[in-house]
């Protein structure tokens, strides 16, 4: 991803090894997951963050899996949620890049 400008979505397996300039420099995205305040997060820093993207995100680790099925997806929504209420609010959950669960199953090449 070295020099990539364009990052939109990726998510890593928690055991992968990253070169330290995989994403470095001009990798504008991963930056903006951080508060305008903030330092520049380090590289380490935001490989971590892209192995546990959607550790409290259920429903967008599903929907980012090539191999995911409308009968798994709505079965986890169903689990995850008691009330109509709740539905939406696991739809209309956004990670640190604003992404929500739709925006990840768009990206879904399959």
């Amino acid at each position: 991803f070295c020099w990539c400008s364009s990052l939109i979505s990726a998510e890593l397996p928690p055991k992968v090894q990253v070169h330290d300039k995989a994403f470095y420099p001009n990798c504008y995205t991963l930056e903006m997951r951080q508060p305008p305040t903030a330092f520049r997060k380090s590289i380490r820093e935001n490989v971590t963050h892209l192995k546990h993207r959607f550790d409290a995100l259920p429903l967008h680790k599903i929907c980012s899996d090539p191999n995911i099925t409308p009968d798994q997806i709505q079965l986890l929504i169903h689990r995850n949620s008691s009330s109509n209420n709740n539905i939406n609010h696991i739809l209309q959950q956004t990670d640190e890049l604003g992404m929500t669960a739709l925006h990840l199953l768009s990206l879904n090449p399959k």
